[in-house]
């Protein structure tokens, strides 16, 4: 990294349907100084790559079951200390999920070097959610999420789709319940840091892109780059 150059780091967060990941993916294919850290995707790379703390975390991952506190920070930093330094902006899904991760992030962020500037909520009514769930698939090659209209192969590459198991009804209105108790909770943290901020998850894709490209340099002089 360039001497004096600045790192960010912005929080992503809506409940499932939003299409927060579709938008981060696609964002992360195009910019080279973008990194995108999920915790389940990260994690189960790591398991497949044979490192020690993805093989920890496989099981529970695939239990879909929520880490400690203690092993979600230590795969968040794993992430930070692995990317490549031509990398100044990360994009962070699916954590931190209460008070004490959002301060084991804060300071995991400010010991990489680098500022949080924003907690960024995809909203989108919870009936909209409900129905995008429903119709998602996902690819088994790729991994991108596609519509179940398009037919039975994935758009992108042509790769076989199947339903994701949490987007089962019963499972979709328990991880929407839960995602809206620990929303409250986390907006009131960043809302008393002047981090918080909102996009409108109706949005089409191309413009819900355009508003979390947007939020990730805002205030940042450096485009990202392609």
């Amino acid at each position: 990294m360039p001497d004096g150059a600045s790192r960010k780091v912005i929080l992503v967060t809506g409940p499932p349907g939003a299409g927060k990941s579709t938008a981060l993916l696609a964002l992360d294919r195009v910019y080279s100084n973008l990194g995108r850290f999920g915790v389940r995707d990260y994690g189960l790379k790591l398991a497949a790559a044979g490192d020690p703390l993805g093989l920890e975390m496989r099981d529970t991952l695939l239990r879909q079951e929520r880490l400690t506190n203690e092993l979600v920070l230590r795969e968040f930093i794993h992430f930070l200390d692995n990317l490549p330094a031509a990398v100044r902006f990360v994009a962070v899904e699916g954590y931190p999920r209460d008070t004490q991760q959002c301060d084991d992030l804060l300071r995991a962020a400010s010991d990489w070097g680098a500022q949080v500037t924003g907690f960024v909520v995809v909203e989108v009514p919870d009936s909209v959610a409900r129905e995008r769930v429903a119709n998602r698939r996902l690819c088994l090659a790729c991994g991108a999420t596609t519509d179940n209209s398009i037919g039975p192969s994935c758009p992108d590459c042509g790769g076989a789709i199947i339903r994701r198991r949490d987007d089962d009804a019963a499972e979709f209105e328990r991880r929407l319940a839960e995602f809206h108790d620990m929303n409250r909770a986390l907006c009131a943290y960043f809302t008393e840091r002047s981090l918080l901020r909102v996009v409108d998850g109706m949005l089409p894709a191309k413009g819900l892109r355009e508003s979390l490209r947007a939020a990730l340099f805002a205030e940042d002089k450096a485009e990202l780059a392609e």
